[in-house]
């Protein structure tokens, strides 16, 4: 793109380069997909004049910062977001599974999939389209216009580097801000660094779920999702299936490009 190395302060360019670099990516004809290159900051500076009506199925991809992004898109139903790998993560520390659930999402559709996890809190069955990403990007989001819209769903969470306490801070302010009213189960992906206190008998998903105590939803965790090297791809949209032994079920995304 024609501001690819660009570079402004702590950002990839002013926020005027990096708004017409991502508006043509998005709505060129020439241009089968649009692929983060790396996490970072700043994609929320760009949402406000994005030409969401206009857009195609083409797949937007990427995971971290570009969660906002992805939850626009999935918000007003505009094309097709992919939470998945970075291409530089993909290349350097993705492990082979991701690397190989990648190219069969992207070229043949990528489905169906049975990802397994183990269950933390009422083991029930439960079904809806899997959206979310990074716990920071998505609470960051919350009382703007771009909040998640999660009611129906099946919500996913990840995160690296925040210890416990604020992992308890940011799930708390994703429920007081109504995301998880109507969501029907929440799965948790990888949780890196943060750990807690050395000798404690508590984890960070021990603290999600008394953040989440009174729902009553089904959650599972240890899902191949996040910043570590188990970063598997899935369309937001996708249709979710929670079984009570822990197993998550999705049915083949449509629109692969073989």
């Amino acid at each position: 793109m024609a501001n690819l190395h660009a570079t402004y302060r702590y950002t990839a360019g002013t926020r005027a380069q990096r708004q017409a670099d991502l508006r043509a990516a998005l709505v060129d004809p020439t241009i089968d997909a649009v692929w983060y290159a790396r996490g970072g900051s700043g994609t929320v500076h760009l949402l406000d004049d994005l030409p969401f009506a206009a857009l195609d199925q083409r797949p937007v991809i990427g995971f971290s910062d570009a969660t906002s992004l992805l939850g626009a898109l999935w918000n007003r139903r505009a094309g097709r977001p992919i939470h998945g790998p970075v291409l530089h993560t993909l290349g350097t520390t993705n492990d082979a599974a991701t690397v190989s659930a990648t190219h069969r999402l992207l070229m043949e559709g990528g489905g169906p999939v049975v990802w397994r996890g183990d269950v933390v809190a009422h083991p029930t069955d439960a079904a809806g389209p899997l959206v979310g990403g990074n716990l920071c990007v998505m609470a960051s989001m919350c009382g703007t216009p771009d909040q998640l819209q999660a009611e129906g769903c099946v919500l996913l969470l990840e995160e690296i580097g925040e210890v416990p306490y604020k992992i308890d801070r940011l799930v708390t302010q994703l429920r007081l801000s109504g995301v998880f009213e109507g969501v029907q189960a929440v799965v948790l992906g990888d949780f890196i660094g943060g750990a807690p206190p050395a000798g404690a008998s508590w984890c960070v998903v021990d603290v999600i779920a008394e953040a989440l105590h009174g729902l009553e939803l089904p959650i599972v965790a240890g899902l191949p999702v996040g910043h570590g090297a188990r970063n598997q791809p899935f369309m937001l949209g996708t249709e979710a299936t929670v079984l009570r032994d822990g197993s998550v079920l999705l049915a083949p995304s449509t629109g692969g490009r073989a």
